[in-house]
Order: C-alpha cells, then structure tokens, then sequence
C-alpha cells in the first residue's frame, strides 16, 4: 500500500490567516471546520443537522464548510430550517484555505465513502485533531483515541457526540493533533509516497525481467 504524500514541513510552516477576523466572528469563539466540495458523498448534510446537538452543549460554536458544489442550495435550505444561520458559514472555495483552516480549533470529516482524503492530512499537518467517519481510507490516517475520533458514515448524533467531546476538552484536543501532526509527518510525507512509489515499480521491473 503507497499512500497519498504531502509536504508536511511547508504546510505546517504556511503563515496562518485568523478565521474569527475573516468572517466578522467574535474573539474566541470555538470554531469547527469543514473542506470538501457540497456533494453528496462528502456527507455535509448530517454534520450540518449534529450542529443542533453540538450547540446544547456548545453553545458559542461555530462552524465554517469550505468548498463549492451541486448541494449548495439543498445545504443552505437546511442552514436556514435549522435556525443555524448564524452558526453556520459555506463560505465557497478558498485558495487560501490552509492558511484559514491552520486558526480553526477542530476539524471534522463528514464522508459518506472516501479514499484517503488530503484535506485530513493537511489538518492533521497543522495539528489540529480530527472527527472522522470510518469511510474508506480515513481509519488509516486517523488513530481512535489517539489522533481524533471516528464515527460511522451518517450518524449526526454520534458525530455531534464525539465533537462535542473534543470542544469541552481543549488538552485532549492539543494532544490528539501533536500525535496527528507526528503520525502524518512518519507515515504520509512525500519522501514516503515517493519511495513506496518507486518500490513498486522495481519489483514490478524485477518480475518482468
């Protein structure tokens, strides 16, 4: 198995962009963040009905879905039954949404399926812990109990459930995103992707020789 690569180094080096000031948030708000484009296998819709639940015990939280996509209305019609208008920002594609995501206090994967999944990785680069599903290839990024917490596909209540966990405990959050910050840097670098890479091509090479 080669997974995906990405440059640790440079991603955790980006200069962070300030989320609460972009977006007109108060100071300290607790901030959750979403990246995918709004369709449907990347399950938006159920983390957008856990916020009803994150709020009973959250009450200040605010979560921001970067991405652009097909759902955009169906999501935001959902935003605004929900009363969550205020609590809930689809600001569209960022090119700089490293740097935003860099100031959030958790991110979340919602997938319905998925591979591996870079926008993980680039949070977990970043430290920052991670809610998950056990979609596709996300388990063997994200370590239950370790480096985040994982859910199954669709559940809004257990997803709400395992964010709230990770909002109330802000040392349990910075230790699960060192240890997804240490994972990441060991196991999904470049320099792995590249020699894992071409080690298949060699014993392919050798096979056919």
């Amino acid at each position: 198995m080669v997974h995906d690569g990405i440059d640790v180094d440079k991603i955790a080096n980006r200069p962070a962009t300030d989320l609460h000031a972009e977006y007109w948030l108060p100071h300290g708000v607790p901030l959750l963040v979403n990246v995918g484009a709004l369709v449907a296998h990347k399950g938006q819709k159920h983390l957008i009905d856990a916020m009803p639940l994150v709020l009973r015990e959250v009450p200040d939280a605010h979560l921001i879905i970067f991405g652009e996509g097909d759902l955009r209305l169906p999501l935001e019609k959902q935003i605004k039954q929900l009363n969550l208008t205020k609590r809930v920002l689809l600001p569209g594609f960022r090119e700089d949404v490293l740097s935003l995501v860099k100031t959030a206090d958790l991110f979340v994967m919602s997938w319905i399926t998925e591979g591996l999944g870079s926008a993980v990785l680039d949070a977990m680069a970043m430290c920052l812990a991670v809610v998950g599903t056990t979609a596709g290839g996300i388990p063997e990024a994200v370590v239950p109990y370790e480096t985040g917490l994982l859910v199954e596909p669709g559940d809004a209540k257990e997803l709400a459930g395992a964010i709230i966990t990770l909002m109330k405990d802000q040392a349990l959050r910075q230790s699960y995103g060192d240890a997804g910050r240490a994972r990441v840097a060991e196991r999904f670098g470049v320099d792995r992707l590249v020699d894992g890479t071409l080690a298949v091509y060699e014993r392919l090479t050798a096979q056919t020789a």
